[in-house]
């Protein structure tokens, strides 16, 4: 029972490709509600957002391709 490294490799590209967003998500959001409370502008809350969400998205995805690559049954 050995490892997939192709999709061992697969799956850690999709974690380096959520990390950026997972830092830039937080940003986002904190300057979207300072935008809310003097310019009345909801356009940074709503992307921090929609960023938020798919770099959760793609975090899960790139956790279950690592885990079917670690414990794959064939």
């Amino acid at each position: 029972m050995g490892t997939h490294k192709k999709q061992l490799v697969k799956g850690l590209k999709y974690e380096l490709g959520a990390l950026p967003l997972l830092l830039t998500a937080p940003i986002l959001i904190t300057i979207g509600f300072k935008a809310i409370k003097q310019q009345n502008n909801y356009l940074f809350l709503i992307a921090g957002i929609v960023l938020a969400i798919i770099a959760i998205v793609i975090g899960f995805l790139g956790i279950r391709i690592i885990l079917n690559a670690l414990f794959n049954k064939d």
